[in-house]
């Protein structure tokens, strides 16, 4: 199907393509196969073979045919017919007539006339056969010359012939070259008995394998995403794509349009082919699917029964047609839509009479009571019906009571939507406030705090600035002071300016000792610690576990606790046990917003102490109970990030990813998001990927420039725009933004560790040894608060001895100390800074030893930039990393010949062919040969990409 001709960026399937080299690789070998490949429709098939083709580029003839759609009946050989006329363009009518003789050619013509003549046909069997054996023997004679790949595309809609050709071919051609790929839709495999039938006997045949594609999973939609917009998406991009194209490659490309936006309505050419295969059922059913289509994503079959009042067999034989032809699926259950986008464009091909009707069906079904096995809260599900069917003081009731119920199982994205409903039936209701028991400006109050709680900071602020207006100027302070607190903690979130005067008016308000007050002095204790003014915040931090003993309230000693945990400064152990003590006096009170909020301030002290192992201990039950307790989105990435830092730290990147990826999925507010993308920047620096960390970079900075964590943002984009340049070769910026990271810490006056290590040693790869020496000074002074940082400071004492003469001992300290703290991946660049220096001492054997481990240890974690790295200086010391004694073999990196990794040294420095060959002794064109070898080994385009890459590797030097 190719209703939407964007061709996005490839995602997933990498099980399918290995899958398919391997076949491939076979066909190679002499041995014919035949691959089944099956998918929905929109799956990605098509997208497939040409990405497996791509691939083959110049290793196979490949030939592609598809069957067309027929209203009547299908095309007669319409893919023989397609894959011929490729055939004759690629080689000739001439040279297809050789292969086959003048009889063939004249078989063939009836299928391509512009062979020429046609062959006389008396018997339409023998006519068959004979048309058969041509073919058989052609593709023969193809596969002689070179493998041969043949694409037969949608055989759903084949007709019987290109069937009977098809299993005639499998079981005739063997032991040759040839590679069959037949794409289908099992959903259609319930039809013709021709389309199953060729499916079973060539899933028999020898050779055969069967592949189904399953639904993208969410972040291989991101992948396919970023693709289609040209940048990285955001999460609330991403999850909104995949929630309502269900992993569908097709549906995701039909979600962006021709501006590279995400579209709010469905395109008019995806609805149309949406609703076709609703149009093509009996009316019967088609009336029941309208029915289905407000009932949400998953409908019972005792509620649908009850709202369509129809018995159970007749119920049944209407859906059987939806769920036959793919449009409804069943389960035990119930019945759902096979897509969320086909119950979208049902439900929008409603007019306004049909929606109040089938609303008013199913609230006087709902309204009788509950009904068993609903998957929606009868009281939430009778709401939304009551709205829909135009009754307001109905609406309103069961409205108020459904947000109770959803607050108290911390259903806050429901109660909010529960909220926003009482508010829009609230005008067409007289007495409403009699009605419910609170007035309009208490209901904004509390929609407000469950979009807090939500995270939907945009719709929260606006409840909050309607009910500000609405608030009498001379009224209720405290009722003031909650609104200002309110607002405040979503700006924090939301990272807008305004929150601390927002918080300090709280407090003015607030002057009462009542829980009010208390929640006003823990939120800005909170505010003040990320903003680094910890004097300040101890101050109140105090006065809160003074109201709290005043208040005798556990929850608010425990809050205390934890806000005069995190501000203390003594050493490492005695700070995590009283972290520790707090989370577990914290558990124990089983109150969820202290218990995840002393969660979080453990799993960082244990973080900021090197105690990687016990983060991931505990880590994931703690990001688990945000779930638990509906606070995932507010603070589940503030909980993921120090557990995302913990696997990575240890060369555990594959579950950094996986958690980064959880985190983003959440789609929290932008105080979340710079953990998400801080994080993602962390992994591609380990993974040494340049243009990830630039595209995280600029994902920060996409952020709004809150107050709240300008001055660690600022530190982190320097860090990561130091690196991304230096991974790049950009030899020039990496200095200019080496001396920005000077002038911002000489203004902040205190230390960013990160940034220092980063900046200190970029500095001395671009000789700017005075920059190198103020930032070791800024380090010296700099005070240390754990292992990690002292540490930190080690390596930059140990960098800065690289501007002169690299200090042995010091890196070798450097790499046991980073070996104690169980961090794989900084010991394995200490041992090869330790490996350069003891060779530069002429210490070769230790040289080799120091780089052995940490090639080891580099690739052992997957760091295979840095294992790169290290094999690059060891083959520039001439030392066999292979060998456990130096026998000075040399070895090249990157599968280079000894004599092609001279070549890329001199390539890097500049020189041209003509100078290399006179440098080398050899001729320009023999220069020219190993020029193009070595292009080729490093898959780059270009003379400049090649000598960027033996700047990343530190083949020469960057100065």
């Amino acid at each position: 199907m190719s209703t939407f001709p964007k061709r996005a960026r490839f995602s997933g399937r990498a099980a399918e393509l290995n899958s398919m080299e391997t076949a491939f690789r076979d066909v190679s070998g002499g041995r014919q196969c035949c691959i089944l490949l099956g998918a929905e429709a929109g799956g990605g098939k098509s997208r497939l073979v040409d990405e497996f083709a791509d691939r083959l580029s110049g290793r196979a003839l490949i030939l592609k045919g598809g069957c067309i759609e027929q209203q009547e009946s299908a095309l007669p050989y319409a893919p023989i017919t397609a894959l011929l006329h490729e055939l004759v363009r690629l080689r000739g009518q001439s040279a297809v007539g050789s292969l086959v003789s003048g009889e063939g050619t004249r078989e063939l013509a009836w299928l391509l006339p512009e062979l020429g003549e046609t062959s006389e046909r008396f018997d339409a069997g023998i006519a068959r056969s004979r048309l058969f054996e041509t073919l058989r023997k052609l593709f023969e004679e193809l596969a002689r010359e070179m493998p041969l790949v043949l694409v037969i595309e949608d055989i759903h809609w084949a007709d019987q012939g290109t069937c009977d050709l098809l299993r005639f071919l499998s079981t005739r051609l063997k032991k040759i070259r040839l590679m069959l790929i037949v794409t289908y839709r099992p959903e259609e495999a319930n039809g013709p008995n021709a389309l199953r039938t060729t499916i079973v006997d060539l899933s028999l045949s020898e050779g055969s394998e069967v592949l189904k594609l399953p639904r993208l999973t969410r972040a291989e939609i991101a992948v396919q995403l970023q693709g289609l917009l040209g940048s990285p998406p955001t999460p609330a991009t991403i999850n909104s794509v995949y929630l309502r194209g269900c992993g569908i490659p097709l549906f995701t490309e039909a979600l962006i349009d021709a501006g590279g936006s995400l579209r709010t309505d469905v395109p008019g050419s995806l609805n149309d082919y949406l609703l076709r295969g609703v149009r093509d059922l009996p009316a019967s059913t088609g009336e029941l699917l309208k029915v289905m289509a407000l009932g949400g994503p998953h409908i019972t079959h005792s509620l649908l029964r009850n709202v369509a009042n129809k018995p159970d067999l007749e119920l049944a034989q209407l859906l059987r047609p939806a769920i036959s032809a793919g449009v409804v699926s069943a389960d035990r259950d119930g019945y759902a839509f096979r897509h969320a986008l086909i119950q979208d464009a049902v439900r929008g091909d409603l007019i306004a009479g049909e929606k109040v009707a089938i609303h008013r069906f199913y609230a006087d079904v709902l309204e009788r009571g509950p009904v068993p096995s609903y998957r929606i809260w009868h009281s939430v599900a009778l709401a939304r019906h009551l709205h829909g069917a135009g009754q307001a003081e109905r609406c309103l009731k069961w409205a108020w009571h459904a947000a109770a119920e959803a607050a108290a199982t911390f259903a806050y994205v429901d109660q909010m939507e529960m909220l926003k409903l009482v508010l829009a039936a609230w005008p067409e209701v007289e007495g409403a406030t009699g009605l419910i028991g609170v007035d309009h400006c208490k209901v904004l109050e509390l929609a407000a705090d469950a979009a807090c709680w939500a995270a939907e900071a945009e719709q929260g602020l606006a409840f909050v600035e309607r009910a500000l207006a609405e608030l009498d100027a001379d009224g209720d302070g405290e009722q003031l002071a909650a609104l200002l607190l309110q607002r405040a903690v979503m700006r924090q979130h939301a990272l807008l300016p305004g929150e601390i005067a927002d918080l300090e008016r709280a407090l003015d308000h607030a002057v009462r000792p009542t829980r009010l007050r208390a929640d006003a002095l823990g939120q800005f204790s909170r505010a003040l610690i990320l903003r680094g003014e910890f004097d300040r915040a101890r101050c109140l931090g105090e006065e809160l576990r003074d109201l709290a003993e005043r208040l005798d309230d556990e929850e608010y000693r425990i809050e205390a606790l934890i806000i005069a945990a995190s501000l203390d400064r003594a050493p490492n152990v005695s700070r995590i046990d009283a972290h520790r003590t707090v989370a577990m006096r914290a558990e124990q009170v089983s109150i969820g917003r202290v218990e995840i909020l002393a969660g979080a301030a453990l799993l960082q002290a244990l973080l900021d102490a090197g105690e990687y192992g016990q983060v991931i201990e505990i880590g994931p039950a703690i990001f688990a109970r945000t779930v638990e307790l509906g606070q995932a989105r507010y603070i589940g990435a503030l909980v993921g990030s120090p557990l995302c830092r913990a696997f990575l730290v240890l060369g555990r990147v594959s579950e950094a990813t996986e958690t980064c990826e959880r985190m983003a999925a959440l789609d929290p507010l932008p105080l979340g998001l710079v953990h998400v993308f801080e994080c993602q920047a962390e992994i591609a620096l380990a993974l040494g990927d340049a243009d990830r960390i630039a595209a995280a970079a600029r994902s920060l900075r996409a952020l709004p420039p809150g107050p709240q964590i300008a001055s660690r943002m600022a530190a982190n984009l320097l860090k990561f725009d130091i690196e991304s340049s230096a991974l790049s070769g950009d030899v020039d910026q990496s200095a200019l933004l080496v001396r920005s990271a000077l002038a911002h810490l000489e203004k902040r006056g205190s230390a960013s560790w990160p940034l220092l290590a980063s900046a200190i040693r970029v500095a001395v790869d671009t000789n700017q040894r005075d920059v190198a020496l103020e930032l070791t000074e800024l380090a010296a002074q700099a005070p240390c608060r754990n292992m990690v940082e002292q540490t930190e400071r080690l390596e930059i004492l140990a960098e800065m001895s690289r501007a002169t003469v690299s200090d042995l001992d010091g890196w070798a300290a450097v790499a046991q100390s980073w070996a104690g703290l169980n961090q794989p991946f900084r010991q394995a660049y200490a041992l090869m800074q330790a490996g350069a220096a003891a060779v530069s001492a002429g210490k070769r054997t230790s040289g080799a030893r120091h780089f052995r481990r940490g090639a080891k240890l580099a690739h052992s974690i997957g760091a295979r930039l840095l294992g790169n790295q290290i094999e690059a200086l060891a083959a520039k010391a001439r030392i066999n990393l292979r060998d456990e004694e130096d026998e000075g073999a040399p070895k090249a990196p990157l599968g280079l010949t000894d004599r092609e990794f001279e070549v890329l040294r001199l390539v890097a420095a500049g020189h041209s062919n003509r100078e290399i060959a006179k440098n080398l002794f050899i001729s320009s064109k023999t220069a020219s040969v190993h020029v193009s070898n070595i292009l080729s080994k490093l898959s780059v385009s270009s003379r400049g990409a090649a000598a960027a890459v033996a700047h990343r590797l530190r083949i020469i030097d960057l100065g």
